[in-house]
């Protein structure tokens, strides 16, 4: 055809001067900063659970929000970062408190939603 160039896309765009691809930075917001900068535990200042798992017989959730759904077999907990799912058999809540909750059971599996 005249008139017309015929290029390689594929070339012309790779190159390295072309269309870099930028390393994207996690934004870190205002809480997570003055967390650091005034070393305050980051489960306080940004609303995060803090979970202590002693072997598969027991957990303890701190920071929590709510029970979701509460059974032998499974028990979901609402929290600051979305929900704490636990599978498992015989479980009970041992404690609740409106700041942690205390579960005991054979846990199979945690999982976070």
């Amino acid at each position: 055809m005249q008139g017309f160039e015929v290029i390689d896309i594929k070339k012309k765009y790779n190159k390295k001067n072309n269309y870099k691809k930028k390393k994207r930075k996690a934004k870190v917001t205002v809480k997570e900063k003055v967390s650091k900068v005034f070393e305050l535990p980051a489960e306080i200042i940004l609303d995060m659970p803090q979970l202590v798992m002693m072997g598969n017989k027991s957990l303890i959730v701190e920071n929590y929000k709510g029970v979701i759904e509460y059974g032998v077999e499974r028990i979901r907990l609402n929290t600051g970062c979305g929900i704490v799912s636990l599978n498992g058999l015989n479980m009970s809540i041992l404690e609740i408190t409106s700041e942690d909750v205390m579960i005991t059971g054979e846990i199979k599996q945690l999982e976070f939603l």
